[in-house]
């Protein structure tokens, strides 16, 4: 098969191009090639497929409900151009999460071009070891603390565990930095009330990447007369960090963003939906569920254009996918469109060492491929080089 007439967004630079697929991979880019299967692009984006690294659900569905949730949320994020996701879970019982990550290692053996939705990579668990103070969202009633909770079903997980979002000041959280590193588990520190004394042991322990930054984050602050930095403050200048932002307008306006892409650059910057079931769904003040219905661990509502608490005092995650948040980083954020395109493709799959395979339009890698029309949104999307025809009401 054989994509033609489209405008390349590659890492560095927007190239005129055909690109040939060859048993689901990319096997040529060049001018005027030649095939029996065409699919033109008219001169529009053709983009990698990009990559969600932190998603609750979408269309009506969270991936705690269960193993039916699947694929009700994956074809949803699927449509705007996502094709591969680490499925995240929330602060719950443990036996939830452990059933979640059952699911994850389940679902992973699923086609996802013959089932039209976006490809599994690994699960992020995101919780329960987090702050009260800056729990936003989660549930508090489960939090735990790595020193006196066992984590050991994390462990047990990490065939199928790519990432781990966790405090770093909690009292054990070094040690369990450590031990979720060495098996290979990619440690996040987010959701925290740290300070730089209590910050900086779990980064040299292990922590390499930010869970949303300015979202339920620690800040510069004053300790008995001494201001010290937080943990947003440290992710922007730390080199050995990567992070990523919640880029829907709502959980941070485009000068945050402005902001964090001067700091860590396209290379080091990722986008993520945080996408709630209630993604794609009508905004008509209908009450959510945010994990499992069948728990019902906290609810939340959409107005506005993002989900809140229903007191209205947390923002509760976003109703948007990477593959509209791709727009509003050209359009309101004013970052150029190879860049905005890096930071929802290779710049996360690189984070969960997933590069090799996806993330960027290169000879060999899976032919997974979005193609963006000239308002940025997605008209076409390509999974191991199959146009799975999207539809959106």
């Amino acid at each position: 098969m054989i994509i033609k007439n489209g405008r390349l967004v590659m890492p560095d630079e927007i190239l005129p191009a055909d690109i040939a697929i060859e048993n689901g991979r990319i096997s040529e880019i060049g001018n005027n090639l030649a095939g029996e299967a065409i699919f033109d692009a008219n001169g529009m984006y053709v983009c990698p497929g990009f990559v969600d690294i932190h998603a609750h659900g979408g269309g009506g569905a969270d991936f705690l409900d269960g193993i039916d949730a699947f694929d009700t949320a994956l074809r949803f994020h699927a449509t705007w151009g996502v094709t591969s996701m680490l499925p995240t879970s929330i602060t719950a019982p443990i036996e939830i999460i452990t059933d979640f990550i059952s699911n994850i290692r389940t679902q992973k053996k699923s086609d996802p071009a013959a089932h039209r939705r976006a490809r599994i990579i690994g699960a992020h668990i995101e919780g329960p070891y987090l702050s009260q103070k800056n729990k936003g969202a989660q549930p508090e009633s489960w939090l735990r603390i790595p020193a006196r909770d066992p984590y050991d079903f994390l462990l047990y997980g990490a065939d199928v565990i790519r990432t781990v979002t966790l405090s770093p000041e909690l009292e054990g959280a070094v040690e369990m930095v450590r031990r979720l590193t060495k098996a290979g588990i990619i440690v996040c520190a987010g959701h925290d009330n740290g300070r730089k004394s209590t910050i900086i042991p779990s980064i040299e322990a292990g922590v390499s990447h930010l869970t949303h930054l300015w979202c339920a984050m620690s800040t510069v602050a004053m300790y008995d007369g001494v201001r010290e930095p937080g943990l947003c403050e440290i992710g922007l200048v730390d080199d050995r960090l990567t992070a990523e932002i919640i880029a829907d307008n709502h959980h941070m306006p485009p000068e945050l963003v402005q902001i964090a892409y001067r700091c860590k650059g396209a290379k080091k910057l990722c986008v993520v939906s945080d996408c709630l079931r209630a993604g794609g769904m009508p905004c008509d003040g209908h009450i959510w569920a945010l994990g499992p219905k069948r728990a019902r661990l906290t609810d939340f509502i959409v107005s506005d254009g993002v989900a809140r608490l229903p007191d209205n005092t947390r923002l509760a995650g976003s109703i948007q996918t990477v593959g509209q948040m791709v727009g509003n980083l050209a359009r309101y954020c004013n970052i150029p469109l190879t860049d905005a395109v890096r930071m929802a493709s290779l710049t996360p799959a690189e984070i969960i060492g997933a590069e090799r395979d996806i993330g960027s339009l290169t000879v060999g890698k899976r032919a997974d491929i979005c193609i963006l029309d000239n308002e940025l949104k997605p008209c076409a999307v390509f999974i191991d080089g199959i146009n799975i025809n999207i539809e959106r009401e």
